[in-house]
């Protein structure tokens, strides 16, 4: 231990002895510590962070799956409460659905999103209120039976100032009276990763009795978002067994809306409770922690790179500490020890620099009206994240330095007096092999970063199917308070009006949902005379329900048919506009015009199709082709709106001038959601992802190429200043300045090429785990593999260009007398 302590003593005072050495080296580890630091942050709050609840690990969420939607999705009602009561699985077992409702209090009108609830929620988590109480276990099982409302700690402090007394009030929910019953405590913002909730409801409380009844009755509405709790002792494996049992009972006893239903059990850290995330978070999350390694391998790189230099100059130095008796095995502890300290500098910048990116990273607006928590507090994960990545890499920047230092000859070493040795062959061989590694390293930065790039363009350049440009969308539900359909009619009969009559204004029309929103409505439908074989499910069916002016609006294509007309109301026979994959899906061949269908079960008329609308995007910019129709709103009141407003100019500058005329005939009435059509595409469900993947991995690849472009400057730069002598006597001997330049970039330029060489090889591998995350181009996309290698080679001349033309203005009589 005291030789251990003499190592670091030793070790320190060295560093501080080359300030300008150490600087450098944890500059250098600090921005690839940092890197790290900042993406592993957010994985923590994404994955690893546990809720705090009672016993998260045991936390799993139950999820679906069928032939007709692979991927895990939620639970309806019905299956929810046959998987609670037919199986010992959990201990506990509580499901959860999520809204947007209106609170009133004070005369103020607010726009909230809240939880529905089942009744022992918060009791199988093990939360306790900060005040009054929570949602009781037998509350929340009969329609409108249990008008309480439970607030979030953060929509409690902004909305109601932090005041106690607020429980026990009543306020208006929707319309109708609801009591404050309590406030969640500040540590619990919901089991979604990034939402967090304004307040709870029960289960039942829903705004209507159709929605009620709409969740509970229909057995294959899967909406639900379900958490357990494993039995005590039951593993995972087993436990997914038993609700294998169940899922073929259900199979069996409810064909129709079970068939090749199976039920998954995910962790809940995983899915953070949405079930697709569940396979999708590790994946993403792996990849970019890959690509921010590759960052600090060749900032590590680049570290042994300075540390070989320092150690050539130190080899009098360890030859004299060899002569006092010091072992090869007590050198490379020292030169180890050293390594170790320059990291844990590095791991400082490294923690800080994290920080200060996580920060950032953080305040990056979320593209949607929604309370995010995005919550990247470094907590000891992180920290020891940190920690082992500080030491990994102080081990691998100091082991070679060290073994190669601690080779030093004795003799040599002491007949050179107080000159430093010239390095030797393999020295140099080694340093070349270096920069090969970092060249390969940054080329296939750059490839990923290259194919993230090139995904966005491709994507913001595909057919939506409809026309963005110059349209301002502005949600409404006058359902949240309370307002009745004739009104609510009435009341967006005057807006439209009042709206059409604003200077820019081109078109105006309504629709439930937009594209790439968070409403969405989707139904099994049956075509008229084709019923679907026993064996196979029904197909699904998303659908919009919009108004006439709507096609218009969005310049949506009809390419059969119609659109739809005024006259296509209440007293008319129902209609339906569909889209072209649906018209090929239900009847291939044929002319789907004056065609019916239906929802599967439906009591309702039987909708014809009247028109027919090219194929586009209409939930996730990444869904494939799907089968939608449009309904209309006379025939469908919908009291929840979006106004599609098509102007002149820009649409945000109209905002405020619609918004007025909406006040001024409710003025109580939240309006949310207001922004241009083309703002809302790059929404979560449209190209933010997207966006984010690529301004990421963008970062990484620019910051692995200004590091790889460092380490070949100094390699050539340090070759070309070791053969000093060498290039003196060559222009003596009538080399001419070409010869100079064309010997030391010629030298460069054979390590480039060989590491571009080797670095396509390892981004043909990398580039395939970046598949799922890529749109409109394959992961050997051959514009961006052509193009890397020549930017990355082009940006490599210039590195080596600079010292060789240096090179070239040597004095040979003073490179001759040199040493």
């Amino acid at each position: 231990m005291d030789t251990l302590w003499q190592d670091v003593r030793q070790g320190a005072r060295m560093l501080v002895k080359n300030a300008g050495f150490t600087i450098t080296v944890a500059l250098t580890l600090g921005l690839g510590i940092g890197a790290n630091a900042a993406v592993f942050s957010i994985v923590n709050a994404l994955l690893l962070r546990p809720l705090p609840v009672s016993d998260p690990n045991n936390l799993y969420v139950l999820t679906s799956i069928h032939e007709d939607n692979p991927e895990p999705h939620g639970v309806s009602w019905k299956d929810f409460q046959d998987y609670r009561s037919n199986t010992d699985v959990f201990s506990d077992v509580a499901a959860c659905s999520f809204g947007f409702v209106g609170l009133s209090a004070d005369n103020r009108a607010d726009r909230i999103v809240v939880a529905n609830v089942t009744g022992n929620y918060f009791a199988m988590l093990g939360i306790t209120p900060a005040y009054g109480r929570l949602i009781l276990p037998n509350e929340g099982e009969k329609f409108g039976a249990d008008p309480v409302i439970v607030l979030g700690h953060s929509f409690w402090k902004k909305r109601f100032n932090g005041d106690p007394s607020v429980v026990g009030r009543a306020v208006n929910v929707s319309g109708k009276p609801f009591t404050v019953v309590g406030v969640v405590p500040e540590t619990f913002t919901g089991t979604y990763a990034l939402v967090e909730f304004d307040a709870y409801l029960p289960s039942a409380m829903l705004p209507t009795e159709a929605a009620y009844r709409e969740m509970t009755e229909v057995r294959d509405n899967h909406e639900l978002r379900v958490l357990g709790r494993l039995r005590s002792g039951l593993s995972r494996a087993q436990a997914a067994a038993g609700l294998e049992v169940v899922s073929r009972q259900l199979e069996q006893q409810y064909p129709d809306t079970n068939r090749t239903v199976k039920v998954r059990l995910i962790p809940e850290h995983l899915a953070r409770p949405e079930p697709a995330a569940g396979e999708q978070n590790p994946y993403v999350a792996g990849v970019f922690l890959l690509l921010v390694g590759l960052v600090l391998l060749v900032a590590c790189v680049n570290v042994v790179n300075l540390l070989m230099v320092r150690a050539a100059s130190r080899q009098r130095e360890l030859a004299v500490r060899a002569a006092l008796g010091a072992g090869r095995k007590r050198l490379v502890r020292q030169l180890l020890t050293e390594s170790l300290l320059l990291s844990a500098t590095g791991g400082i910048a490294g923690a800080a620099l994290g920080r200060w990116l996580s920060g950032m990273i953080a305040r990056i607006p979320f593209p949607a009206d929604l309370p995010i928590n995005f919550d990247l507090t470094f907590d000891w994960r992180v920290f020891a994240y940190i920690a082992a990545v500080a030491i990994g890499a102080g081990l691998l920047i100091g082991l070679l330095p060290a073994f190669r230092a601690s080779r030093t000859n004795l003799n040599d070493a002491l007949r050179e007096g107080g000159r430093g040795m010239a390095e030797g062959s393999t020295s140099h061989r080694v340093r070349g092999v270096l920069v090969v590694a970092q060249v390969a390293v940054s080329l296939v930065l750059l490839v990923a970063a290259g194919l993230l790039v090139r995904s966005v363009r491709q994507a913001k350049s595909i057919d939506l199917g409809f026309d963005h440009t110059n349209v301002l969308i502005l949600s409404m539900d006058v359902s949240q308070q309370g307002v009745d359909d004739a009104r609510g009619l009435a009341f967006y009969r005057d807006v439209e009006d009042r709206v059409r009559a604003l200077p820019g204004v081109q078109k105006v029309g309504y629709a439930y949902s937009v594209p790439f929103g968070y409403y969405s409505q989707a139904e099994y439908v049956e075509a008229e005379g084709r019923p679907v074989d026993k064996d196979k499910r029904q197909p699904a069916a998303s659908y919009n329900v919009v108004s006439p002016e709507y096609f218009d609006t969005l310049r949506i294509p009809i390419l059969q048919g119609r659109a739809f007309r005024a006259q296509d109301d209440e007293k008319a026979p129902s209609v339906a506009v569909i889209n072209q994959f649906m018209a090929d899906r239900m009847w291939p061949g044929e002319d789907p015009i004056g065609k019916r269908f239906r929802p599967q079960g439906s009591t309702r008329q039987w909708f014809e199709v009247v028109g027919v609308t090219k194929d586009g995007k209409y939930g996730f910019i990444f869904e494939d082709k799907q089968m939608y129709y449009y309904l209309p709103l006379a025939q469908q009141y919908r009291a929840l709106r979006v106004i599609h407003v098509k102007t002149a100019g820009a649409p945000e500058s109209l905002a405020p001038l619609v918004q007025k005329e909406i006040r001024s005939l409710n003025p109580q009435l939240p309006v949310y959601d207001v922004r241009s059509m083309t703002r809302m595409l790059h929404g979560g469900n449209g190209f933010f992802l997207l966006n984010m993947g690529a301004l990421f991995g963008g970062a990484l690849g620019l910051l692995g190429l200004i590091l790889a472009l460092v380490g070949i400057y100094g390699v050539v730069s340090y070759s070309a200043n070791q053969r000093t002598q060498e290039i003196g006597v060559r222009m003596a001997l009538g080399a001419q300045r070409t010869d100079i330049l064309r010997l030391v970039v010629g030298h460069g330029l054979v390590l480039v090429a060989v590491g571009i060489v080797l670095g396509l090889g390892a981004a043909f591998g990398v580039s395939r785990l970046l598949g799922n995350m890529l749109f409109g181009i394959s992961a050997t996309d051959l514009t961006t593999f052509a193009a890397v290698p020549v930017i990355l080679g082009t940006m490599a001349l210039l590195a080596s260009y600079i010292p060789a033309f240096r090179a070239t203005r040597i004095d040979p009589m003073a490179a001759l007398r040199r040493d």
